[in-house]
């Protein structure tokens, strides 16, 4: 008996003292679908108080104490809680599951967050996972298709202009509708926000209606959009993210080879009873390329741009921190055009900190510097001469003279304008821009719920451009061997513009909440005062001595050589400043978690308006009901989150208002002519509106959102927008008043209304090891002119019009009807101008008076993409995870016109669809283009050179893989993952006619190609 008591004894000193130095435990939290560690997950000693939270890396140390079976507690919110025994372990691999993403995670809204739940305005989230790890050239690019109700068009352009452009719920205006863009609490411009790098975001709100973004007054009407970068937290965390890839065009114009434009051109000179160009024996020697010296067949786009070009991003993070938290991060994105010689450089810093001084008082900061831009050792070309150059054109010579020749003769107007000889030896140019935000700020909570914060930050951007234009020797003719004079660039020139931009804001703000029984309140008020300043110049200068010189000074000193200007070519104004004084408030009450108020308002006063006019109130208001915490709802067990919302609210615009258009403007110059010479002075410009006032914009909104079988979300909203008092010429001046375009004062006159409606899903499962995500969002926006100051319509600009009762970015043409089949048709036809021949297009007669004019111009579609939608896909299984995300638009148009569609214009070239044209063979009335001419016959602006710009996009394939902690931690590594990735690499278009456009370019005649990219890349965590 004494044995066994001493054995149970021992065995429990043993197990005691074995459980005593159990005492502490380490660990690691990472989602359970994408395996990536998640920060600030609380972790809690279940029975007591000790807890811990993870790190920026998902880490996490827990002293168990002498609890002899320990078992941990893991919150994280929105996902679900979970428990975990400890037993003997020393180490903790967890997985967290979401659940509830979209109603209960913590989003960032106006000056603060809230959860989700807690929301009464339309508010957006974006999952910051799709915007990582792809190759984009901008933050812009990457949110594609991540939200409903915003449009964003990936514009095409070359390195630095590829940045794409955002438009939330429709055009609210006659102009533009960017939003209004918030980093880290600091207004910023798009061009600031495209730049961010992905890496460093930790959070992105979209704010759609004016519950949410009214607080921002006068610049919100066109929505916000509000990014958090990421903050450092708990044990140093070494991340590096890299990337390289390989870019190519996603489309190229398609032109004809050398023997189809020469029989095309014959048979154009035909149809207009001329005699062809080419004879047998010179289509002969055309097809066979027997002498290329004089009947080339080049492609001009192959010899200009590569078939692809690299990019990658390097980008190393470091943050960690207890009473001093950060965050530092820098990166280095290196990106080659298709152009050679161009390559464009950006490099980026982050720094973020917070340090608690004392239980009541935090200060931080959030610095950013990003730099970008190329050095360009061939001239830049344009794209309208690329489309204009034609096969026959040789563009070098077989004895390595550049090409003089074209379809057997010297030419050399074609020789002069020889792209490829104009991008090597015509010059070079240079640009780079400077960005630094910075801000500084504090928080004192005297009393618990009580906050006062104080931010103040200087936002500075400095640009840079020099562009050389070389003098060239002239071409030396390949049949007459003589120069050919007229090719020399006889004058080099330098041109220089610089760019200088500051603002400044200091803000202060109060917010106090506080819980009392079942009532929840938080009030928060606050004022800012912001200035901002800009300066401009552009000097141009003539006659070096020779190509090498940089220097502005070494040209020619003569007066008629050295140009200066105020603004950088684009009309912009060279001096510029601006003051914004607000001040605003919040209110947000709660009951019992089920009934939800919050109202807001904000006076802006802006110096762009005349004393007596420059303030005004925005003030909004927003309710919701959460059903599913009624008690009548606790049967519903499937329902898991049930709430509807309504939303009311004003808001402003100033975007469309110059800093001065107050008062009258001036221009100055050459204004008369005394004594047989020029005399400088000053004459009127653009007339005064002292009355001038806000674009005022209305919006209601009703929304719906939702969590079903724990798995399922949805979020519904309904919308109206109703924009008045936007800015028109005056009607009322009389033409008799002599005054040009662009001088007549702008008046508060027109308004425009979008209603529509956002869905957005998504659903989550798991099947084993086997866990999914599909999501869906899509939007539907009905556009239209309301007003436009008594008149119907405005003037047509181009092929657009803006009409009462049709939507902003109307398309304002002749109706085609098809092509004429033959005389008959003629003849029974309404009269035509240009006197129409068989296979030319039929315009619609629509006042139905025999005569084809002006009168029956009509709506022909529009060029804005009123209706959008996205999918994304997601899986992962045992440390693979694969991504896609798509995007589409539909019922949108474009109007490709001259070198984009038209053979021959101008004495371009010609495109491989007019092979389907109207013949005398074919005389088919819906062929894919009229009876081929070397005129401008069947040019004129009609829906037959509208084309379906709808599309079906993969915006984004991603396969991954993460390699098992079990090997990294040999390596000690916590964290590696490998993935391949790319971009655009599908498109399902809508129109079958002409398939060489990318549907996502605007109306042009040519431009740098849109572009599809592959890359592999790795995620380190050390």
């Amino acid at each position: 008996m004494i044995r066994i008591r001493l054995l149970l004894l021992s065995v429990f000193l043993t197990g005691s003292f074995a459980q005593a130095q159990v005492r502490n435990i380490t660990g690691t939290v990472r989602d359970a679908a994408t395996h990536t560690p998640l920060p600030g997950v609380t972790v809690v000693l279940k029975g007591t108080t000790i807890k811990a939270q993870s790190n920026a890396n998902g880490t996490f140390v827990l002293d168990l104490g002498a609890e002899k079976s320990p078992v941990l507690i893991f919150n994280y919110i929105s996902y679900t809680p979970l428990e975990v025994p400890v037993g003997n372990k020393t180490h903790l691999d967890v997985q967290l599951t979401e659940e509830k993403r979209e109603l209960n995670e913590v989003v960032v809204v106006a000056y603060g967050t809230q959860k989700k739940v807690n929301l009464s305005g339309a508010v957006n989230t974006v999952n910051t996972k799709t915007i990582i790890n792809r190759p984009v050239t901008s933050l812009t690019n990457a949110l594609q298709g991540t939200v409903p109700g915003v449009a964003i068009k990936s514009s095409p352009g070359d390195l630095g202009n590829d940045l794409g452009s955002i438009n939330i719920r429709g055009r609210a205006n006659l102009g533009t509708s960017a939003p209004l863009f918030v980093v880290d609490g600091v207004i910023v411009t798009q061009n600031d926000f495209a730049r961010i790098n992905p890496n460093d975001v930790a959070a992105i709100s979209v704010l759609k209606d004016a519950s949410a973004s009214s607080i921002y007054g006068a610049r919100a009407a066109n929505g916000v959009i509000l990014v958090t970068t990421k903050r450092g937290n708990g044990s140093p965390t070494i991340s590096y993210n890299a990337y390289y890839g390989r870019q190519s065009a996603t489309y190229l114009p398609d032109y004809t080879n050398a023997y189809n434009y020469a029989i095309l051109r014959n048979e154009a000179e035909t149809n207009l009873g001329r005699t062809p160009l080419y004879d047998a024996q010179t289509l002969d020697a055309i097809k066979s390329q027997s002498n290329p010296d004089l009947y080339p067949n080049t492609d001009w786009y192959s010899l200009i741009l590569r078939k692809s070009a690299p990019m990658m991003e390097h980008q190393v993070s470091v943050s960690g921190g207890e009473k001093t938290k950060y965050y530092l991060s820098g990166a280095f994105f290196d990106q080659n055009s298709l152009i050679p010689g161009k390559d464009l450089k950006r490099y980026s810093l982050r720094a973020n900190t917070e340090t608690q001084i004392s239980d009541k008082f935090k200060i931080g900061s959030n610095l950013s510097f990003i730099r970008d831009g190329y050095s360009n050792d061939n001239l830049e070309i344009g794209f309208t001469g690329l489309g204009r150059s034609i096969p026959l054109s040789v563009a070098k010579q077989s004895n390595g003279d550049w090409g003089s020749v074209t379809a057997g003769k010297e030419n050399a107007t074609i020789a002069g304008q020889n792209p490829l000889r104009l991008l090597q030896d015509g010059g070079r140019t240079n640009y780079n821009t400077n960005r630094f935000i910075g801000n500084l700020n504090g928080t004192y909570t005297p009393v618990k719920g009580l906050d006062i914060s104080g931010l103040f930050s200087y936002n500075a951007y400095n640009y840079f451009n020099s562009s050389f234009i070389n003098t060239i020797d002239p071409i030396t003719g390949f049949i007459t061997k003589k120069p050919l004079g007229s090719t020399a660039v006889t004058t080099n020139q330098l041109t220089e513009a610089w760019q200088s931009t500051s603002n400044l804001l200091s803000q202060a703000t109060a917010s106090y909440e506080k819980n009392i029984d079942k009532n929840y309140f938080k009030v928060l008020a606050g004022a800012s005062y912001e200035k901002a300043q800009k300066r401009t110049i552009r000097v141009v200068r003539k006659g070096f001595p020779n190509n090498d010189l940089n220097a502005i000074n070494a040209g020619s000193t003569l007066p008629a050589n050295t140009t200066a200007f105020s603004d950088l070519g684009d009309n912009v104004a060279g001096v510029g400043e601006s003051a914004l004084a607000s001040v605003f408030a919040r209110v947000n009450y709660a009951y019992a978690d089920k009934y939800l108020l919050e109202a807001s308002a904000r006076n802006d006063a802006s110096s762009k308006f005349a004393p007596g006019h420059r303030a005004a109130w925005y003030p909004s208001a927003s309710v919701a009901w959460r059903i599913s915490q009624e008690d009548f709802m606790k049967d519903f067990t499937a329902v898991n989150e049930l709430k509807l919302r309504l939303s009311a609210g004003k808001l402003g615009n100033i975007n469309n208002v110059g800093d001065y258009d107050f008062y009258d403007g001036l221009s100055t110059g050459t204004t008369v002519i005394l004594d047989q010479s020029k005399q400088d002075g000053v004459t009127p410009a653009k007339l005064a509106n002292p009355l001038l006032s806000w674009e005022k914009l209305t919006t209601y909104n009703a929304g719906l959102d939702a969590t079903l079988f724990k798995s399922l979300t949805l979020q519904l909203d309904v919308f109206s927008r109703i924009t008045k008092d936007i800015l028109l010429p005056d009607p009322n001046i009389p033409a008799e008043a002599g005054l040009a375009s662009g001088e007549q004062p702008s008046v508060n006159l027109g308004t425009v209304k979008n209603n529509g409606f956002e869905l957005s899903l998504n659903y989550n499962g798991k099947i084993n090891d086997f866990g999914y995500s599909v999501g869906g969002n899509v939007s539907k926006i009905w556009n239209k002119v309301t007003d436009l100051g008594g008149a119907n319509e405005t003037a047509p600009d181009g092929y657009y019009i803006n009409r009462i009762g049709q939507p902003v970015g109307s398309f304002y043409m002749w109706q085609a009807e098809g092509l004429f089949v033959n005389q008959a048709d003629i003849d029974s036809h309404a009269k035509q101008a240009n006197n129409p021949k068989p296979g030319d297009i039929r315009y619609k007669d629509q006042d139905g008076n025999g005569v084809i004019d002006g009168n029956d111009r009509i709506i022909n579609g529009n060029d804005v993409p009123y209706f959008t939608y996205g999918l994304n896909l997601s899986a992962n299984y045992k440390g693979f995870d694969l991504s896609v995300l798509t995007q589409g638009v539909s019922n949108v148009k474009v109007y490709l016109e001259e070198e984009a569609s038209q053979a021959f214009f101008n004495g371009a070239g010609v495109k491989n669809y007019v092979l389907g044209r109207w013949t005398a063979d074919n005389p088919n009335p819906n062929a894919a283009y009229p009876r081929v001419t070397n005129d401008t016959q069947n040019f004129g602006m009609s829906s037959f050179w509208l084309f379906d710009a709808s599309y079906f996009r993969v915006k984004a394939i991603t396969l991954g893989y993460t390699i098992p902690k079990s090997i990294l931690d040999r390596a000690k590594i916590k964290g590696l993952r490998v993935y391949a990735s790319s971009n655009n690499p599908f498109t399902i278009r809508g129109d079958k006619r002409l398939k060489d456009f990318d549907p996502e370019a605007p109306s042009q005649r040519s431009a740098y190609p849109s572009l599809k990219t592959f890359s592999v890349g790795l995620n380190l965590t050390l």
